[in-house]
């Protein structure tokens, strides 16, 4: 379990926890990230927060979900131009 601060919700923090490991490559394009119940276990919150951080981190395009086989990383956006 992770230790949560006081001064945001529980969800953003959880969001947050994996934006980073998505960064660091420990969740790669196209590879499967944690269920809600997974998410549950693992940070120790109740299945609405697990599942505000999940919608949080669709929306922003981070991850998305395939009915019934769950929940992946999204492929880097190459619409931007790169940063020469």
């Amino acid at each position: 379990m992770i230790e949560f601060r006081e001064d945001q919700p529980r969800w953003q923090q959880a969001a947050q926890v994996i934006r980073e490991r998505i960064a660091a490559g420990v969740y790669r394009p196209g590879s499967r990230v944690p269920s809600e119940n997974d998410l549950m276990q693992e940070f120790g919150i109740a299945r609405m927060t697990a599942h505000k951080a999940m919608r949080a981190l669709r929306e922003e395009g981070a991850i998305y979900t395939v009915r019934g086989m769950g929940s992946f990383v999204s492929p880097p956006d190459t619409s931007s131009p790169s940063k020469a």
